[in-house]
């Protein structure tokens, strides 16, 4: 419900935070809570062609690639090739374990577990715990 998806963006806020802190430290923590920050994040979450396709994934068991086709007229997703490249980052660093959000959701987009698996996959993840 939405209660559920509250504390999965607040997760994905904090990976966010300490993505960044993590590759350029130094930066303003206060550029999150800016336009380009939560704002932009809720803004994805629940609108935009990323939410849209997302959904249609999980209820209708097509393909990224399919839904994309099929829905956007050319437009192309940009979750799953950023959700990629974030993953190539964290793997390369053996930190994927440290970012179980970003992890969780580049296996769903890989097929590697199930949408429903998502809420599991993130029972132990730091955030929880503040």
């Amino acid at each position: 419900g939405d209660n559920t998806k509250a504390a999965i963006i607040r997760m994905g806020l904090k990976e966010m935070m300490k993505y960044g802190d993590t590759f350029y430290p130094g930066g303003d923590p206060g550029t999150y809570l800016e336009s380009c920050g939560v704002a932009d994040l809720i803004t994805t979450c629940y609108g935009g062609r990323n939410r849209r396709v997302s959904e249609a994934f999980v209820t209708s068991k097509k393909s990224l690639a399919e839904l994309e086709e099929e829905m956007l007229a050319g437009q192309k997703l940009q979750g799953p090739e950023t959700a990629a490249e974030v993953n190539h980052v964290l793997q390369a660093r053996g930190l994927q374990e440290q970012f179980p959000l970003f992890t969780a959701v580049h296996q769903i987009c890989t097929g590697q577990i199930e949408p429903g698996q998502l809420v599991g996959a993130l029972k132990d993840h730091s955030a929880l715990n503040m």
